[in-house]
C-alpha cells in the first residue's frame, strides 16, 4: 500500500466531460477525502458521514492492484503491471447507468499534491474511446 499512501488526505477535483451528440461539455467540481483503512489494507473514500468505502487495494497472491467501484458505477478493475514510473493503468468490466462495458483508467501522478486519470471505453474495433478526465489537487 506504500505506492498509494501519498493519496491519503483531502483533495479538490475537476471532472472534465466532453460534449456528446446528446449533451454539451461540462465540468464537475468538488472535494473528496481518501483514507488508509481496513487495518492498512485498503485506500478508502471517506463519505460525508465519516464512513469509509473500500476503493483501492493490492492482492499479493495475484500481484495486482484492484480498483473497486460500488456506488453509482459498479466495477472491479485490475492493474497487473502496477505502477510504472508515475503511471498506473486499471482495466476491467464496469457498469454505469445500466450499461456494462470494458473500461480503462490511466492514472498519472504529477507529484505529491497533484494527480489525475483519464477514463476510456473499449470499442468493438479494439480501440479505446476517451470518456472524461479527472484532475485532483491537494487541499
Amino acid at each position: 500500500m506504500e505506492k498509494f499512501r501519498w493519496i491519503v488526505g483531502e483533495w479538490k477535483y475537476e471532472n472534465h466531460v466532453p460534449a456528446t451528440r446528446l449533451s454539451p461539455s461540462y465540468t464537475d467540481v468538488g472535494r473528496c477525502t481518501f483514507s488508509l483503512c481496513e487495518k492498512g489494507g485498503w485506500i478508502c473514500i471517506v463519505e460525508p458521514d465519516g464512513g469509509n468505502v473500500r476503493h483501492i487495494t493490492y492482492d499479493p497472491l495475484s500481484q495486482q492492484w484492484i480498483y473497486l467501484l460500488t456506488r453509482g458505477s459498479y466495477g472491479l478493475l485490475r492493474s497487473p503491471e502496477g505502477w510504472i514510473g508515475d503511471r498506473i493503468v486499471f482495466v476491467g468490466s464496469m457498469t454505469m447507468v445500466g450499461i456494462t462495458c470494458e473500461w480503462r483508467m490511466v492514472w498519472t501522478k504529477q507529484h505529491q499534491d497533484s494527480f489525475g486519470f483519464i477514463n476510456e471505453e473499449l470499442l468493438g474495433d479494439g480501440s479505446w474511446s476517451y470518456i472524461d478526465e479527472w484532475r485532483f489537487t491537494r487541499g
